[in-house]
């Protein structure tokens, strides 16, 4: 029965060709999103985000140089198992999307800005590890309190990112602000705002900009729900001087997130 087994020999050899091509986007997503890469000895990872209709997932993709050529693996955030992507092994289908199609999100503790014209208007950081209150990863945009929300990014109302937030920033509009900040202590600082105004805020003591980048203007940068809630936001003055502040710049350092100049996204 020649047919039937011709039929066979075509998809074993499609199945390979995809099996392949699938280990060469695994080093795709690696060399083209290096903001969401969190390096751990010989091994790094990522977190993608995959939505399949309304159903939101997350994923960790990891890559291990240990034996010379990269071997990866897949698995579902907070869950043991997964699949190993070699270039000749079957991987299960939702697997698979999740590396093909899911959006790579930065690393936990990644500190970027939004250009508004020549001035970052807006923070935006990024959780990516497990905490009881954040179980899943998570993002928040912080506006510059006082500035119209028409100068907001387009996206501070979306839950989830979505392959716009590559195009942002390989187009500039988003910048990666960890390098800058860590290199001027005593400016940037994290304060504990819960009490006030429901989430923590950021404040900058004084303008500061790196050669191509847009200035991060000394000002509070609250998360937006609160900024909509019309919450009273105290004056930069008081916030300066509350005890417990946290300066960025060594936190940034020791975290080793270097400001890169690539633009990541496809």
């Amino acid at each position: 029965m020649p047919r039937p087994l011709l039929c066979g020999l075509a998809q074993v050899v499609i199945w390979m060709i995809n099996a392949r091509s699938l280990y060469d986007a695994c080093g795709d997503r690696f060399a083209r999103y290096p903001l969401a890469v969190e390096p751990a000895g010989t091994a790094r990872s990522m977190v993608l985000l995959y939505q399949d209709g309304s159903d939101p997932r997350f994923f960790i993709l990891t890559a291990d140089h240990d034996e010379g050529q990269p071997s990866y693996a897949v698995r579902r955030w907070r869950s043991a198992g997964g699949a190993r992507i070699d270039p000749g092994s079957a991987v299960p289908e939702v697997f698979a999307n999740a590396i093909v199609h899911g959006v790579p999100v930065p690393r936990d503790g990644s500190l970027l800005g939004w250009d508004g014209g020549g001035a970052i208007t807006a923070l935006i950081t990024f959780y990516t590890e497990y905490t009881p209150q954040s179980p899943v990863p998570s993002w928040a945009t912080m506006p510059r309190a006082g500035i119209p929300d028409t100068r907001w990014p387009p996206f501070t109302d979306e839950p989830l990112l979505g392959p716009w937030f590559w195009e942002h920033y390989r187009v500039g509009r988003i910048i990666s602000l960890d390098g800058l900040i860590a290199a001027t202590p005593g400016v940037v600082f994290w304060v504990d705002t819960g009490a006030v105004l429901g989430s923590d805020c950021c404040v900058v003591a004084r303008d500061i900009k790196s050669p191509a980048g847009p200035a991060l203007e000394r000002g509070r940068y609250v998360y937006y729900q609160a900024l909509r809630a019309v919450k009273p936001v105290p004056s930069l003055e008081a916030l300066l001087a509350e005890a417990g502040n946290i300066d960025l710049a060594p936190r940034l350092r020791r975290s080793g997130h270097d400001e890169d100049g690539q633009r990541g996204g496809s």
